[in-house]
C-alpha cells in the first residue's frame, strides 16, 4: 500500500532499490584475516585494492583546509581539478587536438556522468546501445533519471570489440527503430584490443545515424602484462581519432574517472570530456547540481594528477601488481582445465566459463529462449533456458554459502548462462584464501554434477 504513496518514477524505481540491497549485504560483511576471518570474500567487484595502502598513506599527508569544506568553485569541478585533468589527457590519451579544461564537467563518479549525459541526449523512451555483456550499472544508469532504455547488444560468437561487431549494433538498430524506439547514442566500454580501425567503423556507424559516440575509457591506464600475453598493448582513445570526415565531432564524448585508474571508487569522482558540444556542455552544468563532488576527493585527485613522480610510481606498481593477480587466477583455472576468454591485458577481471558445472541437459532450448534486448531494470536478464537458469541460480547460491562471491553473468546481460565474472584486483594473500574457497566449491559441485 505504501508504494501507491509514490509517484510513478518512484513506483518503478523500486525494484532497482531492491537490487543493490542485495550488494549491501556483501559490502557489509567483508572477510578480514583478523576481524572478521569468516566473512564474504569479493571476486565479483571491480574494485582495486592492490595499491590501497600506498594511495591512503599518500592522502594522508595531504592538507585539508578551510576551502575544503565550502562548496569551491561550483557544481561541476573545480578549476585546478580541469586543469590538472586537461593536462592528464593531453599526455597519455594521445588527443589529436588538445584538451582546454572548459571541455570538462566534473561530477560525483562516471555513474553521475552517465546518468547526466543520458539525461542531456535522450527523451524518456529513446535507446541507448551497449554491447553485451555489459556493465550492470548501465541500465540504472542511463533509466532511472532520464528514462531512457539500455539496449543491450548481443555479439553472436563475434569479438565484441571487433569491427564486425557493429553490424550487430546496425541490426539491433533497424530492429529497435522499427519497434518504436529511438536510438540516440552507444556507450562504447573501451578495450585496449581495440584499434583506431575499430573505432572509425563505430564512429561511421554513429555518424551515418547521427548519433551519439561515448567511449567509456575508465580503465585506460591499467593495462599489464602476462605470460599469456608478454607485450602490453597501449590503450588507443576515442581522443586520439581525427575525426575530420569520419563523425561530426559534436557527437564524441569520452567518460573517465577516478575509480578505476586511481583505485578510489570510493571517492566518487567521474569526469565527461566533450571537445566540440558546447551546448551539451552548459546542458550538463545546469544539472550537475544533483551530482555535485567532494571537495576532498577534487583536492587528493588534484594532486595525484599533478604528481608526476608518484604517478610514474603508481601507475607502473599498480600494472605489475595486476599482473600478478591476472597470473595467480588464470594459473588457479589452468589447474582445473576451466576455459576464460584469454588475451586481456587490462582491468581488473576475466570472464570465465563455469557452464560444466551447471550439469548435463542445459543447452538452449530456442522455445524458451528469451531476448531481452531494451531494458530498464538489471532484474531483466536474458535468459537462455528455464533450467539453466535455475541451475546457474543453485551454482550462484552455493558460492555465497562459501563466503566467495563471484559475479554472475546474468548481471551483466551475458548471453549464456554458466559465464561469470572473476575479479583479481585484490591483495594477494585474500585472492588466495577466496580461490581456496572457490576451489572448494567448484570440488563439491563436481561431484554432485558428475555423480
Amino acid at each position: 500500500m505504501s508504494e501507491q504513496t509514490l509517484s510513478k518514477r518512484g513506483q518503478k524505481n523500486v525494484s532497482a532499490g531492491e537490487a543493490f540491497d542485495k550488494l549491501v549485504e556483501i559490502f557489509t560483511n567483508v572477510y578480514d584475516k583478523d576481524s572478521n576471518p569468516d566473512g564474504m570474500i569479493s571476486l565479483g567487484v571491480a574494485e582495486n585494492g592492490l595499491m590501497h595502502e600506498e594511495l591512503a598513506s599518500y592522502f594522508n599527508k595531504l592538507d585539508i583546509n578551510t576551502r575544503h569544506l565550502t562548496y569551491g568553485d561550483g557544481p561541476f569541478g573545480s578549476r585546478a581539478l580541469r586543469s590538472a585533468l586537461s593536462n592528464f589527457f593531453n599526455e597519455y590519451f594521445s588527443p589529436v587536438n588538445k584538451v582546454l579544461p572548459e571541455q570538462l564537467v566534473v561530477a560525483g563518479g562516471v555513474t553521475s556522468v552517465i546518468d547526466l549525459i543520458s539525461f542531456a541526449t535522450a527523451n524518456p523512451g529513446d535507446g541507448i546501445l551497449v554491447g553485451r555483456p555489459l556493465y550492470t550499472s548501465f541500465p540504472n544508469d542511463v533509466s532511472i533519471r532520464a528514462e531512457a532504455k539500455l539496449v543491450a547488444v548481443s555479439s553472436e560468437g563475434k569479438d565484441p570489440m571487433s569491427e564486425e561487431m557493429v553490424e550487430q549494433y546496425e541490426k539491433e538498430l533497424v530492429k529497435q527503430e522499427k519497434a518504436g524506439t529511438k536510438i540516440k547514442a552507444i556507450i562504447l566500454a573501451s578495450s585496449p584490443t581495440q584499434t583506431k580501425d575499430t573505432l572509425k567503423a563505430y564512429m561511421r556507424f554513429c555518424q551515418k545515424h547521427h548519433i551519439h559516440f561515448i567511449s567509456d575509457e575508465i580503465y585506460a591506464m591499467s593495462i599489464y602484462s602476462t605470460p599469456d600475453n608478454t607485450a602490453s598493448i597501449p590503450f588507443t582513445s576515442a581522443l586520439s581519432i581525427d575525426t575530420t570526415s569520419i563523425i561530426d565531432a559534436n557527437l564524441v564524448h569520452i567518460l573517465y574517472g577516478m575509480s578505476k585508474d586511481f583505485s578510489c571508487n570510493g571517492l566518487r569522482a567521474g569526469v565527461l570530456l566533450t571537445q566540440n558540444n558546447s551546448p551539451l556542455i552548459k546542458s550538463v552544468k545546469s544539472v550537475s547540481l544533483f551530482s555535485w563532488p567532494a571537495s576532498v576527493a577534487e583536492h587528493y585527485w588534484t594532486h595525484l594528477l599533478n604528481d608526476r613522480p608518484f604517478l610514474d610510481y603508481y601507475f607502473k606498481e599498480n600494472s605489475k601488481r595486476l599482473a600478478e593477480g591476472y597470473t595467480i587466477l588464470t594459473t588457479f583455472l589452468k589447474k582445473r582445465e576451466i576455459k576464460w576468454i584469454g588475451g586481456s591485458n587490462a582491468g581488473f577481471f576475466i570472464w570465465v566459463d563455469f557452464r560444466s558445472f551447471l550439469g548435463k541437459g542445459i543447452h538452449v532450448d530456442e522455445d524458451e529462449k528469451v531476448e531481452t534486448v531494451a531494458v530498464e531494470r538489471p532484474s531483466q536478464v536474458y535468459r537462455t533456458s528455464k533450467k539453466a537458469g535455475e541451475r546457474d541460480d543453485w551454482f550462484f547460491q552455493k558460492l555465497i554459502k562459501a563466503k566467495v562471491f563471484v559475479a554472475s553473468g546474468n548481471a551483466f546481460f551475458a548471453e549464456e548462462h554458466g559465464w561469470y565474472r572473476v575479479s583479481f584486483s585484490i591483495p594477494k594473500e585474500v585472492l588466495q584464501v577466496g580461490l581456496e574457497r572457490l576451489g572448494r566449491v567448484l570440488e563439491e559441485v563436481k561431484r554432485e554434477v558428475d555423480g
